[in-house]
């Protein structure tokens, strides 16, 4: 996650669940693009634990890639020390894939020791939680050992190949430069993406293995009826879809629109929400689980619960029941009456450089800085995208290149560009406009 991590690490929901909340927190794997040595507030109380690397920089001179990464190791807020043979000094752990835990894997090693942490902690009489952050499936999309092409366990991934959907290596000349230049995916190309669909859902095999695990341990320790489960992601992964044959770089829905999955007391199972969310939503979401949600005021995410739950169900806990009470006043409706919800959802990015995936250029600096709404059941607007793009330079948007509309109920796949057609009438383009900038420039309560 490319952020300014100064704004962030200091305000994380860790220090509310910490500092106010009177949690013991955990924080195991990949934390944003540059991760702090030291832990960030809220991972300083004795039993507090810190496990992280930034995924391409890590401490020791190695990369917190998929084999012998490198973490950063705290534990109550002070270095791990150099009696086990991973800590060639305090503070940073290395695996090692020939004779260190788990194969060296980071995945293994991540999720084994959020087994750990949770077993040692769930004796206190005191609330906990923990984040688990994976590499996987990010490039270099490197299975463990055990899951690699050729291994009974994985068998079953061999014949697959990317989603061939009609927007796969679609031509697209109405769409902003990154897009209307791309050249066909050739064979060859073709046969790359493919692999590369197969080595991620192989490493996925190894989260899935840490998610399972972690969810028997909390059951084996009786906490079923107390904890709440959440798995995400922070982007898609394009697979050959508008000649894009890799990254995440891109505003339509293969790149943006990613999984939230719940599991606790409360939640219906096999439920389906289709409201639009976002990661600005978890802290909030999370802050009103443990009851502590007026610190969650200035956020621009709002919590989902109310949208999930019902406050008269005996299944969930008195701190969210709390919550859930506390919005359906402060919205002016009751417990079980349903509280308003967004109907749609910016999005921003800005350029991170000329980058190139199967020699297939999928970012650049001149037309791939992007803003943009995320229309779902609109009551105006119904399915749509609306976006403009720029160039990196004008990050203050005085001179967007390009625009962007999409019909998402009859185009799903992002096909027909309808802005400069004679069916969009300025007037539309005017108002999409206005909103937009209006979402742009929104922060707390001003953000939906």
């Amino acid at each position: 996650m490319h952020i300014d991590e100064d704004k962030v690490n200091p305000v994380s929901f860790a220090r509310y669940l910490g500092e106010e909340g009177g949690y013991t927190v955990a924080y195991f794997g990949k934390h944003l693009n540059n991760c702090p040595g030291a832990p960030p507030r809220g991972f300083y109380c004795p039993t507090c634990k810190w496990f992280a690397n930034g995924g391409d920089t890590a401490p020791g001179g190695r990369p917190g890639g998929y084999y012998d990464s490198a973490f950063y190791d705290y534990e109550g807020g002070y270095p791990v020390n150099t009696s086990v043979p991973q800590h060639p000094k305090a503070g940073i752990y290395l695996a090692n894939s020939t004779n260190g835990e788990h194969a060296g894997y980071s995945a293994s090693i991540i999720a084994n020791k959020t087994i750990q942490w949770i077993t040692k902690v769930s004796a206190l009489s005191k609330p906990w939680m923990v984040t688990v952050g994976n590499r996987a499936p990010h490039q270099p999309f490197s299975p463990a050992p055990w899951y690699a092409d050729g291994n009974e366990a994985s068998a079953w991934i061999s014949n697959l190949t990317a989603p061939r959907t009609p927007d796969y290596n679609a031509s697209c000349p109405d769409f902003h430069w990154t897009v209307s230049h791309q050249k066909p995916i050739t064979t060859a190309e073709a046969a790359e993406t493919d692999n590369v669909f197969r080595n991620r859902w192989r490493c996925l095999m190894s989260v899935d293995d840490g998610i399972a695990g972690i969810v028997a341990t909390v059951s084996d320790l009786g906490l079923d009826g107390s904890t709440y489960f959440f798995v995400t992601s922070d982007h898609g992964w394009n697979l050959g879809q508008h000649r894009l044959p890799g990254g995440k770089h891109n505003v339509y829905d293969h790149a943006v629109r990613i999984p939230m999955v719940i599991k606790g007391p409360g939640i219906t199972a096999n439920s389906v929400f289709t409201f639009p969310a976002s990661n600005v939503d978890v802290a909030p979401t999370l802050l009103g689980l443990a009851g502590i949600d007026e610190l969650s005021a200035t956020m621009d995410g709002r919590s989902v619960l109310p949208m999930l739950m019902n406050a008269d169900d005996p299944a969930i806990m008195p701190s969210t029941r709390r919550h859930l009470h506390r919005v359906a006043a402060a919205d002016g409706a009751g417990p079980k009456a349903g509280l308003p919800w967004r109907s749609f959802h910016p999005i921003e990015f800005a350029a991170l450089g000329n980058h190139t995936w199967f020699d297939h250029m999928i970012d650049d600096v001149v037309s791939n800085t992007y803003r943009a709404l995320r229309f779902l059941a609109d009551p105006t607007w119904g399915e749509l995208l609306y976006a403009e793009f720029t160039a990196l330079h004008d990050w203050h948007w005085e001179t967007p290149v390009h625009y962007e509309l999409f019909n998402m109920t009859n185009d799903p796949h992002q096909l027909v560009n309808l802005y400069y057609t004679s069916v969009v009438p300025q007037s539309m383009k005017d108002e999409l406009q206005k909103l937009l900038v209006a979402h742009w420039n929104c922060s707390g309560k001003s953000c939906l």
